[in-house]
């Protein structure tokens, strides 16, 4: 029997599109089978470069039943618009990061999820890294005793473009939203467990409405904390996560976004760095795309081979912390992470 092809639509010319279709081209079982855009220029620009169907709109998208699944990288305020849309249209959805600026969006996407029996997995395509799961796996076995700490520092310089969504607030603009979203995730995933408070500060840059630099701590039960500095203001050309546990800590250099070659992962163990001989261990990892192995979990959770491993109950959770980092912001406090019964 042949294999079967998950065939892919997009939703917009979005320009993290660029990242993304290379991965998905090179995916195996997966295929971009079209683009949709409001403009229909650029539609058929996009789908003569990448080899795809142009589509006039999204609803034309949509309503084609060759289509799988739908990327969708739209702006933040329609996320979980066109999620839900794509859902009751019976595809499958890989959203962009964020999901939904609300508790109550992930939750009207989760009911539409449930009610088409079709999947949604957020885009947070660094965690399919092999690198990023071993650190996952070595802190989960003790390799560096009980984790206590992870910190995670990212930024890059956004220039005062007019009409820069990032910088727009009806749009879900600001770094918390496109960055901050990530510190939580991160840490979030690397302890295994969820936090309970936040407590960050903000600055906006002259002239912008929300806000370009958040640096804070968020707080998970026993004692363990995480510290985090996410910014479009400054650039950090080797940013990096790394989790500090009693018995010796990990460094992961480089964020691991995009296809960028750094692939060590660095565990100090034991004492102090290079004393009575202990030195670190070092693993190097082979060069890979997040993308493809983006695609390919969702394709393989969606043809059944294995379950999705980043559920919608996990979008709820980060949507929650980003929401309490707001909050803090706003009472220049701690403020509680919320999840709210459904």
């Amino acid at each position: 029997m042949p294999e079967r092809i998950i065939r892919w639509g997009i939703l917009s010319t979005a320009a993290i599109n660029g990242a993304l279709v290379p991965g998905l081209q090179a995916a195996a079982g997966n295929e971009l089978a079209g683009v949709a855009s409001r403009v229909p220029d650029k539609a058929e620009q996009a789908a003569a470069e990448w080899g795809c169907r142009p589509y006039s709109s999204y609803d034309e998208l949509l309503a084609d039943s060759s289509i799988d699944v739908v990327y969708n990288p739209l702006p933040n305020h329609l996320h979980a618009e066109w999620t839900i849309r794509a859902l009751e249209a019976g595809k499958h959805v890989l959203c962009e990061k964020p999901i939904a600026l609300s508790i109550e969006e992930v939750d009207a996407i989760a009911t539409a999820s449930a009610r088409s029996g079709r999947l949604v997995l957020e885009a947070f395509m660094y965690r399919h890294l092999p690198r990023w799961r071993r650190a996952c796996q070595l802190v989960a076995e003790g390799a560096i005793g009980d984790p206590r700490l992870v910190k995670v520092f990212f930024a890059f310089l956004v220039p005062d473009e007019p009409g820069n969504i990032r910088f727009e607030a009806e749009t879900g603009g600001g770094i918390i939203w496109d960055m901050g979203c990530y510190a939580a995730n991160m840490a979030r995933g690397m302890f295994g467990a969820e936090p309970y408070e936040v407590f960050c500060y903000g600055d906006a840059r002259p002239g912008q409405p929300t806000e370009t630099s958040v640096t804070g701590v968020m707080r998970f039960p026993e004692g363990r904390v995480a510290p985090f500095s996410v910014s479009f203001d400054w650039r950090n050309p080797h940013s990096q996560v790394e989790v500090v546990g009693t018995e010796g800590w990990l460094e992961l250099a480089g964020t691991g976004f995009r296809r960028e070659p750094y692939t060590k992962l660095v565990r100090h163990h034991g004492g102090e760095i290079y004393v009575d001989g202990v030195v670190p261990v070092e693993e190097v990892f082979e060069l890979a795309d997040p993308y493809t192995l983006e695609v390919e979990a969702l394709g393989r959770a969606i043809t059944g081979e294995q379950p999705l491993e980043y559920t919608l109950d996990d979008a709820r959770a980060n949507t929650a912390v980003c929401l309490a980092m707001h909050r803090s912001l706003e009472l220049g406090a701690p403020a509680p992470v919320r999840t709210w019964p459904r």
